[in-house]
């Protein structure tokens, strides 16, 4: 069993923190775009037992990821789920072959993501349709030092997820609720153009 712990920093200005990053010798492996499917059941069963199926793309590459609490409680000030993942032939193929057996998209969503590694976490720097996010994941020890060292420690922190942020965000601001997060098409052109080049 493979446990993920992060934590997600909100209010970060991602420009400042990747100069921090760099100056402090962190490693980059760059800045891509990604869109994910999310699949679940018509019940949406899933949903509620806390598991996400989902189907990314990135860099040319699709990954199948399911993520799920862990079968023993782990009390941590981060967000502690099982991981299983693997990279997988084709992205469109494995659409069809989930909705074969009867799962269906439940929603979508888009970020630009630019990951590095420092004081061993992986930190990647979200950007998001309704905002900008940073998640960071190590070990319990790790992560807190980790945000101390490169000045974000004292920043707002969720536990949340990003599906679950984009409808508070959506509550806030008076908006209608819609699970789907994803940039408008002049937005996602421009960013696939972008990173095509880079």
């Amino acid at each position: 069993m493979v446990l993920e712990c992060e934590l997600k920093y909100l209010e970060v200005n991602l420009n400042d923190l990747s100069e921090r990053l760099h100056n402090a010798g962190g490693e980059s492996s760059g800045r891509y775009f990604e869109s994910n499917i999310v699949f679940d059941y018509p019940d949406r069963s899933l949903k509620e037992a806390g598991v996400l199926l989902r189907l990314r793309e990135k860099k040319g590459e699709a990954v199948l990821t399911v993520k799920k609490p862990p079968e023993t409680d782990v009390p941590s000030s981060l967000k502690v789920f099982e991981e299983i993942e693997s990279v997988v032939e084709d992205f469109d193929t494995v659409k069809r072959a989930l909705e074969a057996v009867g799962f269906r998209v439940a929603f979508a969503y888009e970020k630009v993501r630019e990951k590095w590694r420092f004081m061993d976490c992986v930190i990647c720097l979200d950007h998001l349709p309704y905002g900008d996010f940073v998640e960071i994941e190590g070990t319990e020890e790790t992560v807190h030092a980790c945000a101390k060292a490169i000045d974000i420690g004292d920043h707002p922190t969720s536990k949340s997820t990003y599906h679950a942020l984009n409808l508070e965000y959506r509550s806030a601001n008076g908006m209608e609720m819609n699970e789907s997060f994803v940039f408008a098409e002049e937005d996602r052109r421009r960013f696939k153009e972008q990173f095509r080049k880079d």
